[in-house]
Parts: C-alpha cells; structure tokens; sequence
C-alpha cells in the first residue's frame, strides 16, 4: 500500500499542528539566494465511516511527513531592512503511514484491515515571504509554503528567526 491508496478510502486530511524546520543557503547577490531546510511537518489523522444498513466499513489513517526541501530564492527589497521573497523548487520527502479498518462485510470476514508502510518521492515546492532585518546579522521573516506532493497539497506558515554571517 502507498500513500495514495489511503486518499482511495475518501480521507480527506484536513489537520493542522506544531511544524519545524531548520534551514541554511547563501546569498549569492542583493536579489538571489539558494536554501536547503529540513522539514518536519509532524502527523495528520483523519477517520472515515460509511454505513449501509446493517454493514459498515470505518478507517482511521496517520501520515507523517518530512523531507528535505531546495529551493532557489529570488528577493525584492523594499527600503534597507525590508524585503519579499519568491521561492521555486523541489522536496525530497518520507512519509509514514498507519491505516487502523474494521468492516462487519461478509466478504472481508477474517480479513485483517489494518496496515503500515511507508513511501517517498520527490516534489515541487513554492514559497512567498517577507523579511526584516534588524542588524546586518540578526532578521525575522514570515512564509508561506506550498508543497505539492503527489497528488496532495501541504500547506507551511512559518515565522523565522534568522542569524546570517
């Protein structure tokens, strides 16, 4: 089973939670940069139920998510501290999953519905931002990421606290 057949069942994942990353990049000039961060987008749950008179069919689905993330950052300033960002690129992303089912269908009598595995792959992913820099050292930034795994879309605000040597 792959990360796809949960979305098969009908689970819609819909969750939002504690995220963290960590990244690194280098400024090339006043309106390029590259960064590399590692993400951890933590767990979605989700559950699904459908009954037809005496039978049901139910299942409780995790996903976590992580992954590494490249990108190549085109920056906008807007005065000596403020600046916009637009960030183009890819993640390289693991994802963990458990699938808990129960089902009183004769045809799946005895039938063990419950599963785990994991799957991978690599994705694009887009961001938009801005920053501001209190000393030539020390800044903050606020981001939005878009990460298209699949065919599934995960979502990242974030706030950062930045250190640049």
């Amino acid at each position: 089973m792959e990360v796809n057949d949960i979305y098969d069942l009908g689970l819609k994942f819909d969750d939002s939670g504690t995220t963290w990353k960590i990244l690194g990049g280098y400024k090339f000039m006043k309106y390029f940069a590259a960064e590399l961060e590692y993400i951890d987008v933590g767990d979605a749950e989700d559950s699904w139920r459908e009954e037809s008179g005496p039978y049901f069919a139910e299942a409780d689905a995790t996903i976590g998510l992580s992954g590494f993330n490249a990108s190549a950052v085109g920056i906008l300033p807007l005065g000596e501290k403020f600046s916009v960002f637009g960030k183009l690129g890819f993640i390289m992303w693991d994802a963990d999953f458990e699938l808990e089912g129960d089902t009183n269908l004769p045809e799946f009598e005895g039938v063990d519905l419950s599963d785990k595995g994991t799957d991978d792959g690599t994705d694009i992913s887009w961001g938009i931002g801005a920053g501001f820099d209190f000393t030539d050292n020390f800044g903050v930034r606020l981001e939005y990421q878009s990460f298209e795994i699949e065919d599934t879309d995960a979502a990242l605000l974030s706030g950062s606290v930045l250190w640049m040597f």
